[in-house]
């Protein structure tokens, strides 16, 4: 029941549930030192699921995706070489594709100043992989859905549902590890805006930068 099959050349989109990104902003966010006047970046930003929650909140979100799905910057987040001043952020939060998350938390350690948070299935955690990243790079938290986090694939269905669990990896440069913690249950009903449907049903063009209110 938590797997989900997927043909070799999938671009793996998934689209995040806005309430699940509102969901992280309120509960993880503060724990990685993350501020309002932070940039974020969001380098697999698909059609802006994740982007736009974040929006919500941080002045300045950076948005990019190796497919043009109409939002944010068209750009491979793991070809680039370095960062330029197109890409310059405190934290890189992203759901990124399951079988190069890997690559992405190699790559977002390189390239953010204060953190770096990856939503994955539970799942993700395991495997002798995931076990050089953590030994080498011990997460500063793991932050677990109480509830479920519906994806589906290519759309986002607000009534979804599933059987697959999710977390958030988090880094925090310089911090060392301390123990898990819990998004409380609740979080899909108190934090889904009566527009969500009408906002996240169709990609909406968007520039690199955005600024928040």
């Amino acid at each position: 029941m938590a797997q989900r099959s997927e043909p070799l050349d999938s671009l793996d989109f998934f689209p995040t549930p806005p309430w699940a990104t509102r969901a992280f902003v309120r509960h993880v966010a503060p724990e990685l030192g993350i501020l309002r006047t932070d940039i974020v970046w969001e380098p697999a930003c698909g059609e802006g699921h994740m982007a736009k929650p974040l929006r919500e909140t941080f002045r300045t979100v950076l948005a990019s995706d190796i497919h043009p799905y109409g939002y944010g910057r068209v750009a491979d987040f793991l070809a680039m070489q370095s960062v330029d001043a197109q890409n310059v952020a405190d934290l890189i939060a992203t759901n990124p594709p399951f079988n190069q998350a890997v690559a992405f938390a190699r790559q977002a350690l390189r390239f953010a100043y204060r953190g770096v948070a990856l939503l994955v299935r539970t799942q993700w955690l395991h495997t002798i992989e995931r076990y050089e990243l953590f030994r080498e790079f011990p997460p500063f938290v793991i932050a677990y859905y109480v509830e479920r986090v519906p994806m589906h694939r290519g759309r986002w269905e607000p009534e979804g549902s599933t059987a697959t669990d999710y977390c958030w990896v988090c880094w925090k440069h310089g911090a060392e590890p301390r123990a898990p913690l819990w998004i409380p249950p609740g979080q899909r009903q108190a934090l889904t805006k009566p527009d969500d449907a009408m906002r996240f049903g169709a990609p909406v063009a968007a520039p690199l930068f955005e600024t928040g209110a």
